[in-house]
């Protein structure tokens, strides 16, 4: 079975797989240790607005500031971790901050959270998308998560999906590899170096969720790496790994790109409820060397949600959707190495 999932891998690919197998290290150097994060400081929301040609307005005073301008729509609350971005829910790694002069946000939130949103330019572009590896969570003996009534298994639907993607995309043109291309256990510290040994220039794995305890819970919830100086979505208190930066932090902005192109897609096509664009330190985006996302695209412990998710029809919505979420990303990418070579060629003429 794991012969068949890596099938796509070189004679060397292959070896290396069965050594991390085994235990061993990828290299016969040891892996590179996670640095140090800087510190992070405090921006004032209110210059922004000037600086990127937004309207500030007040809706609280003091307490709930808006920046409206073009496309974008953007509501910061004191003392909260959850943005509103143009009606889509966005977490950042610390709460905004109020004081005598205004709403402020950390210095890293604005750098990896804000500023992809303002100014898709702003940080170097990677290569365009050509290969896309798409990571079917879970297989083999690790089922997931599911539905014991409805009989339903999460690593069946992730793979489902994980297919009908890979279709979709190749008729777009673009290539594409599965980490697992049938019922096979991929350990997950494997996936991530599938890729890597790939040259993957993105990587999505594909998820879905359940809560036991609470089956009215349903909706869409999409995650990309914790910038290095930030707490994780679901963690309440600092701890001194928030500091850690690892491989998956080299692309902290693109990140956050494609994770909000691929929200806003699925939401706008599977009309779900919006649980957010979150941060996580995810095993699978920690090693990555490329763009990367992880998404929970429903509740398999909801009923209503689940009958939808165990629908042929619903799972290719969900790939459409997926599919057109990449391609908005592609466009961002586009745009902003064109912008990239306009200044180059700005710069060199004033040279000249």
């Amino acid at each position: 079975m794991r012969t068949n999932a890596m099938a796509w891998l070189s004679a060397r690919g292959l070896l290396v797989a069965l050594v991390m197998l085994a235990g061993g290290s990828l290299y016969s150097a040891p892996a590179t240790p996670p640095t140090k994060a800087p510190g992070n400081g405090l921006v004032e929301i209110g210059p922004l607005a000037r600086r990127y040609g937004l309207k500030a307005t007040w809706l609280r005073p003091g307490q709930q500031l808006r920046l409206q301008g073009g496309r974008i729509i953007l509501d910061f609350q004191a003392d909260s971790r959850e943005v509103a971005w143009n009606g889509v829910r966005l977490f950042l790694g610390e709460s905004v901050v109020a004081d005598q002069h205004g709403l402020s946000l950390s210095a890293t939130d604005f750098r990896t959270t804000l500023l992809p949103l303002l100014d898709s330019a702003a940080a170097r572009t990677p290569g365009a998308p050509k290969l896309i590896v798409i990571d079917a969570g879970h297989g083999g003996k690790d089922s997931g998560t599911g539905n014991r009534q409805l009989k339903l298994l999460e690593k069946t639907f992730t793979l489902d999906v994980g297919r009908r993607l890979k279709k979709d995309l190749e008729q777009r043109g673009y290539r594409v590899v599965l980490t697992r291309a049938n019922d096979a256990f991929v350990p997950l510290t494997l996936r991530p170096e599938m890729a890597n040994h790939a040259g993957a220039d993105l990587f999505i794995s594909l998820h879905f969720n359940s809560l036991p305890d609470d089956a009215g819970v349903s909706g869409i919830e999409t995650y990309a790496f914790t910038p290095a100086g930030l707490r994780s979505t679901a963690v309440a208190e600092r701890s001194r790994d928030d500091r850690l930066a690892y491989p998956g932090n080299r692309s902290d902005h693109w990140n956050f790109v494609l994770g909000a192109a691929l929200h806003r897609r699925l939401l706008g096509e599977l009309k779900g409820v919006d649980r957010g664009l979150k941060r996580a330190r995810f095993v699978v985006l920690k090693t990555i060397q490329c763009p990367s996302v992880l998404v929970e695209l429903g509740f398999l412990s909801n009923k209503v949600e689940a009958r939808k998710i165990s629908t042929p029809v619903y799972r290719e919505r969900i790939a459409e959707a997926m599919a057109d979420g990449i391609g908005d990303y592609a466009v961002q990418l586009g745009d902003a190495a064109r912008r990239h070579r306009a200044q180059r060629t700005s710069m060199e003429n004033g040279v000249l």
